[in-house]
């Protein structure tokens, strides 16, 4: 076996700011497409909320199509404000058992954001941390 060290143009984190909105649609809360161009290995998430929600709702955030209902990032988690204000959490995007597969964010797929109801008054940012698989 032999390694070398490789210098890449590895860009790594990618802060996503949220706001609320009343939409409950799936994706209603909006998306973004993989800004790399190439398939990207996402190794740890954080969402920090400055406000929580005013009414009760849940955030969903994950990897797919435009519009879609993606859970591998963030699954069911109580947005309201009681719970969510002024905190940071880290976000389980890497399983706890490292023999799992990790999240997977192809060149062509996007972040989605779905709130199961409204979430207005919610306002926070997303950090997620990546490597460039490709």
């Amino acid at each position: 076996m032999t390694v070398s060290k490789t210098l890449t143009d590895q860009r790594g984190f990618l802060k996503i700011a949220l706001t609320g909105a009343a939409s409950a649609a799936n994706g209603g809360l909006g998306d973004i497409f993989n800004p790399e161009g190439v398939r990207l290995g996402i190794i740890r998430s954080y969402i920090y909320f400055a406000t929580g929600s005013t009414g009760a709702a849940n955030l969903d955030i994950g990897v797919g199509a435009s519009g879609a209902k993606c859970t591998d990032i963030l699954s069911t988690f109580d947005m309201i404000e009681a719970t969510v204000g002024g905190k940071l959490f880290y976000c389980q995007a890497v399983p706890v058992n490292e023999t799992e597969e990790a999240v997977i964010w192809e060149s062509t797929e996007y972040i989605t954001f779905t709130g199961s109801a409204t979430s207005v008054g919610m306002a926070g940012d997303l950090y997620l941390e990546y490597i460039r698989l490709a």
